[in-house]
């Protein structure tokens, strides 16, 4: 019996001992118990894990409390202990794990329009304006959640993280310093090294470190709250803000066909803590990244910045790969004009200025 048939005949069994108890006059359990496994391949070193243990799960436990009807019986597995960065989606849509951290940024192939903002790079640092943007879009375009329904999940909340960088073994004031050095980064921000004659390498956070360390590569495009944490200064000194923009990179999700058994107050506790969970990942990594460049270079980086004419150029220089990528994705009959335009239509409406219109040649 799959783990969804054993939860669905323990709830349809609880359900039917009260009924009897309450017949025969006698009090029924005060509380029903639901087991409930939640998985990530990062580390909570990751913000956005690290929320999920001290925000979201404290968070459906205080709003079951207050009824006192349900609980939820927690299995945390995270840094990769049951699936690693690129197999927890396949681990919830096999019922594998009921919720996951899913970085969706490795999901090209599978989720292709929730790689929006990584095909419209240079656009704002402020993540909280564009995960409310990024709500609008969902809202707006059915065919995203649809996506994640194909793979047996739900989207509970979008997850974002603050503005990437440039973090070097070699100081970088333009695009033409990368030529001929090996630059990591993960997802399509490999499209971000276009334009130039750096080498892109595809690797992921976990892998960075030692990727530098061994000469594997001279340099990575990562988020600046991430530099302290995993100590990427220490193996790549020279940080240049050249702020390719907040990016919208994970989603907390959750296995449908769990989904499904869950009582009305329980979904309900899942949603509003998922809905607090995304807003204070947003505020967390959007406060907490000047913290890490500060960090940083009292431990001896040198941080520069591109004026934003300089971050113009850059963008004017590269291909437009966001148009490459909508019009790649209408020959497959995936909307993915239609996705760029309005994604572009909903951050000007928010106020949020990109180095150049990506929906436009």
């Amino acid at each position: 019996m799959s783990k969804t048939a054993r939860r669905r005949a323990a709830l349809k069994s609880t359900a039917l001992a009260s009924a009897w108890l309450l017949a025969l006059g006698l009090p029924a359990a005060a509380q029903e118990t639901i087991p409930l496994t939640i998985v990530a391949g990062h580390a909570p070193v990751a913000m956005g894990v690290a929320l999920l243990r001290d925000h979201f799960i404290p968070e459906v436990d205080r709003i079951l409390a207050e009824s006192g009807d349900y609980q939820i019986e927690w299995t945390q597995a995270y840094a990769g202990s049951v699936a690693d960065y690129n197999g927890v989606l396949e681990a919830v849509e096999d019922g594998i794990a009921d919720l996951g951290y899913v970085p969706h940024l490795f999901e090209a192939d599978k989720l292709p329009l929730e790689q929006i903002t990584y095909i419209t790079p240079f656009g704002t640092d402020d993540l909280p304006k564009l995960m409310e943007v990024i709500e609008k879009l969902h809202q707006e375009l059915p065919e995203l959640d649809a996506a994640w329904a194909r793979h047996n999940q739900r989207v509970l909340a979008p997850v974002g993280i603050d503005a990437y960088h440039l973090l070097t073994s070699f100081p970088v004031e333009s695009l033409s310093d990368m030529d001929g050095h090996k630059i990591g980064t993960a997802g399509l921000a490999l499209n971000w090294l276009k334009g130039g004659e750096a080498i892109p390498v595809a690797l992921a956070l976990p892998t960075f470190y030692n990727s530098m360390s061994t000469g594997l590569i001279d340099g990575i495009l990562t988020f600046e709250t991430a530099i302290t944490p995993y100590k990427f200064h220490e193996v790549a000194p020279y940080i240049t803000k050249a702020n390719f923009g907040a990016q919208y990179g994970s989603a907390l999700t959750i296995n449908l066909d769990v989904w499904e058994t869950l009582p009305d107050p329980v979904k309900a506790a899942l949603t509003e803590a998922s809905e607090s969970y995304m807003d204070v990942v947003a505020e967390a990594y959007y406060t907490s990244g000047a913290q890490s460049l500060e960090a940083a270079a009292a431990a001896g980086a040198t941080v520069s910045e591109f004026p934003e004419a300089r971050r113009r150029a850059y963008a004017e220089k590269m291909p437009n790969v966001a148009m490459e990528w909508a019009r790649a994705l209408d020959a497959k009959g995936v909307s993915g004009t239609r996705t760029l335009e309005t994604y572009m239509r909903l951050s000007r409406e928010a106020g949020i200025e990109h180095a150049r219109d990506w929906s436009q040649e």
